[in-house]
């Protein structure tokens, strides 16, 4: 990201921070939702008239027989009641309407500073690209959705990853605009800080694989299969991790594959980690820095707890709390590099 100059005034700042608290919390709505099936249950996207849900019987009966109509009920729900449809329509409802709010939240008050003449230069640029990430990211949840009112009863882990993914960089790009207003640009002193620069940098690679990663194993369901640890029920890699004959799919497409990366990716991450934290923490750096690598190997050592609990306790179904719990685990953990990130670039000391 690059290293610009930014100020802005308290009601931005304030702004971007409540930005960043809403996609925290449509991340864990959006966890829910997926973690109760909900989100094939509304099956068209009217961002206006979307807003209102259906308010009498004969309107639910018309939601319920549209829902009917798709492989999720025919081949997973054949038989639910009504009063069961309403329970995972109103996740997908509240998911849909928590995007609309946020919709409000970005462009009113984005137009209002604007005009206030508080968005310039760096800051109206990044403001404008905030928003158009925004819609982006709505619009790649419902070519997700989609990929669920086809012929499959779930929605492409592919996409699901894309849209993941999106969520988390325009989450971690608000955070690092936050990051540049309150903690402008210092000088380096003396020696070169490249080395530690540079182990930042694959930091945040690798923790954006294990998100993609993990978004497979969300999207396949492989979460539920080999609830043991360390090792999968009893082997390091089990033969059927390698049941295609595409060394591709075998890792991308196929269950225990994408289980296989997810739970041993982990432990690469946990020992880049405490690589970098340890090298933050050697040097001569600013308590801001240090601060930085303590909360990003705290953070990273509770997702790796968490990442073992749901591997232990998935059997058949992942529990909803903690599949939850998981995925806000990996956003703090974004967070939590970012941060480490942006310290070693305008507050080090090598």
């Amino acid at each position: 990201m690059a290293m610009e100059h930014i100020t802005a005034s308290k009601g931005v700042l304030n702004w971007l921070i409540v930005g960043c608290v809403l996609i925290f919390c449509m991340v864990a709505i959006g966890g829910i939702t997926r973690l109760t099936d909900s989100g094939l249950s509304i099956t068209e996207w009217n961002v206006i008239m979307g807003t209102i849900p259906p308010m009498n019987a004969d309107e639910w009966n018309e939601a319920f027989d549209q829902y009917k109509q798709y492989p999720q009920y025919k081949i997973v729900n054949e038989g639910m009641s009504l009063s069961e449809f309403k329970g995972i329509f109103f996740w997908e409802y509240f998911h849909r309407l928590w995007g609309r709010m946020m919709g409000i939240v970005f462009i009113v008050p984005f137009l209002l500073f604007y005009f206030q003449g508080k968005l310039k230069g760096a800051l109206l640029r990044r403001t404008l690209l905030i928003l158009v990430g925004g819609g982006a990211i709505g619009g790649l949840g419902w070519f997700m959705v989609k990929s669920g009112l086809q012929d499959r009863p779930d929605v492409s882990h592919y996409r699901l990853a894309i849209h993941l993914i999106a969520a988390f960089s325009l989450f971690a790009y608000i955070l690092w605009t936050i990051l540049d207003i309150r903690f402008p640009n210092r000088k380096n002193t003396k020696q070169s800080y490249k080395p530690i620069k540079n182990l930042g940098l694959l930091m945040l690679v690798l923790v954006y694989i294990q998100i993609v990663y993990g978004a497979f194993v969300a999207g396949l369901d492989a979460g539920t299969i080999y609830n043991t640890f360390p090792l999968m029920n009893g082997e390091f890699m089990p033969d059927n991790v390698t049941a295609y004959d595409s060394f591709i799919k075998n890792f991308s497409d196929h269950k225990d594959g994408v289980q296989f990366v997810h739970r041993y990716f982990a432990f690469v991450l946990l020992g880049v980690g405490i690589w970098i934290s340890m090298a933050m923490l050697r040097r001569r750096n600013t308590a801001s820095v240090k601060f930085a690598a303590l909360i990003m190997i705290s953070v990273l050592a509770i997702q790796f707890t968490l990442g073992i609990a749901t591997v232990l306790l998935s059997k058949g179904h992942v529990p909803v709390y903690l599949g939850t719990m998981h995925q806000l685990g990996a956003l703090l953990l974004l967070a939590a590099v970012v941060t480490a990130n942006h310290r070693i670039r305008k507050a080090f000391v090598a």
